[in-house]
């Protein structure tokens, strides 16, 4: 079994092959298509919809059942990244021009409009319940995304840090890998624990993302950030070196119970591979980036 990169995953490689056989089958406008080609399949580690197969695997669901929400979760992830491009006016998106810049911002709007209603579209298979929850995502993904806008201009410290993350990102993977198990078994603890793993996933790896952020901003000489963040806080707090120190320690506990709550699951390949998840996201994105940043003094 090929675990080490998720590229090789079984689980991405169908991932690959459906969303693009659900772009070719679209009934939408030529622009419509030829834009969700671009941005959909410009690359990414996929790690949304990957989750949402793997736990539904473990549950015993198949990647037919599933797969409506993994696109549906690929689809509101990508309107996120739209919208956040235009609002900070990004150049470019992994090294690809963003929506924007390519179709001009009216356009990537409506586009990422359009990804939501179709994402809701595609998770009406499941049921009203699943609509709900996966709508309920979504906003607490807006209000996140609305607190992170606000933070550099009201009163922003620890614990409304930490609401933001909660609601602009660890909901998301919360929700994915919970709905996956929900469509596929009756297991509500299951439910549950993958409820926990998702959550402190997505805390550690959005604390993983902050910290390698603000250290980019020192190495690069940069005093503006776009958003108030914990290593920030705890900078003014505690001193720059200091505050590297305890995000460190904050993204090992939250990954540790990541980790924990999938103790509930038997050993198996979709265990291993929830586990390599939270390894890719957290000890391996620093490993690969540390070493190249200076660190503060």
């Amino acid at each position: 079994m090929q675990t080490l990169v998720i590229e090789n995953w079984e689980e991405f490689r169908v991932f690959e092959n459906e969303l693009r056989k659900f772009i070719k089958s679209l009934n939408s406008s030529p622009k419509i298509v030829e834009a969700l080609e671009y941005i959909l399949l410009s690359g990414g580690k996929r790690v949304r919809p990957i989750i949402a197969l793997v736990s539904g695997k473990m549950c015993g669901g198949s990647y037919e059942k599933l797969m409506n929400l993994a696109i549906a979760g690929e689809l509101l992830h990508t309107a996120s990244l739209i919208h956040d491009d235009i609002i900070d006016g990004a150049e470019l998106r992994r090294n690809v021009i963003p929506i924007h810049r390519k179709y001009g911002p009216a356009f990537a709007i409506v586009l990422g409009d359009w990804l939501i209603s179709k994402s809701v579209e595609l998770t009406s298979v499941y049921g009203e319940k699943v609509i709900r929850e996966s709508a309920i995502a979504g906003l607490e993904m807006c209000e996140g995304e609305i607190m992170d806008l606000n933070s550099k201009f009201e009163r922003f410290e620890e614990g409304d840090y930490f609401e933001c993350i909660k609601k602009k990102t660890a909901y998301a993977f919360a929700y994915m890998a919970k709905i996956a198990c929900e469509i596929t078994s009756g297991d509500s603890l299951a439910m549950e624990k993958l409820y926990t793993y998702g959550f402190n996933l997505g805390i550690a790896y959005q604390l993983v993302d902050d910290l390698l952020e603000y250290l980019d901003a020192l190495n690069d000489k940069r005093s503006f950030l776009e958003s108030m963040t914990l290593p920030q806080i705890y900078a003014e707090k505690f001193g720059k070196r200091k505050a590297v120190e305890e995000i460190l320690k904050l993204i090992s506990s939250f990954a540790e119970k990541s980790l924990n709550a999938l103790n509930y699951f038997p050993e198996c390949e979709e265990r291993k591979k929830l586990e390599k998840i939270v390894q890719i996201m957290t000890s391996e994105m620093l490993e690969k980036r540390l070493p190249l940043l200076k660190f503060p003094e």
